[in-house]
């Protein structure tokens, strides 16, 4: 299996994420226009309190498509619909996340706020590739690569320019038997801290079922 065939296989190399803390799922109003796996709404904890998540992803088109090419590929993208609600206490993040692997994304990657890789790497060797992504692309704020250990690092880009890690642990899976994606996982790290929040603070991840 070619590296393009295998980032298909495990979906977008190259999305919008919206992140909204007010969803209640179905919350029809955010989803796509793509398959219902592009949401995904998850839980989540941290030292002082707890709650819910949507997050959908918004995939680019391939660099091969000709409307991307007619649309100025890589520069211009339609931009995603806003989430249609008034602000709450955290407020909804839209950025744009990159498959770091993706042969097909390197022209994007400096474009990117969120950079993913979705080949597990032990906890050490997983730590360096996040700060490396960091590191390598002043503009990303948010890097993340999961481990073999079930979790995912993320690296957070301080606003002094430091580099912070968290780790996830997956153990807890809301009765789910898949952990949640990277950039999911990431998407939320990042809305988290844009919202002033630290990212050290965030305990854990979980993914809820649709009711």
């Amino acid at each position: 299996m070619s590296e393009g065939t295998a980032a298909t296989a495990l979906g977008p190399d190259a999305a919008w994420a919206t992140v909204c803390f007010s969803a209640q799922p179905p919350c029809a109003a955010l989803r796509g226009d793509g398959p219902a796996d592009r949401v995904s709404f998850v839980g989540w904890r941290s030292d002082a309190a707890d709650g819910s998540a949507l997050v959908r992803s918004d995939p680019l088109p391939s660099p091969a498509d000709s409307s991307a090419e007619r649309h100025g590929y890589p520069y211009v993208y339609p931009y995603p619909a806003p989430c249609p609600h008034a602000d709450g206490p955290l407020g909804c993040d839209v950025h744009l996340w990159v498959d770091a692997d993706s042969p097909e994304r390197t022209g994007l990657m400096e474009h990117a706020d969120v950079l993913v890789s979705r080949v597990p790497l032990p906890l050490a060797s997983a730590q360096r590739r996040v700060r490396g992504l960091l590191l390598g692309h002043p503009g990303c704020r948010a890097a993340a690569v999961p481990d073999t250990a079930s979790t995912c690092v993320v690296g957070i880009r301080e606003r002094t320019g430091a580099v912070s890690f968290v780790s996830f642990a997956r153990l807890e899976r809301g009765g789910s038997d898949d952990p949640l994606p990277a950039h999911v996982v990431v998407s939320v790290v990042h809305a988290w801290a844009v919202n002033g929040g630290s990212p050290g603070a965030l305990r854990s991840l979980v993914p809820m079922p649709r009711r």
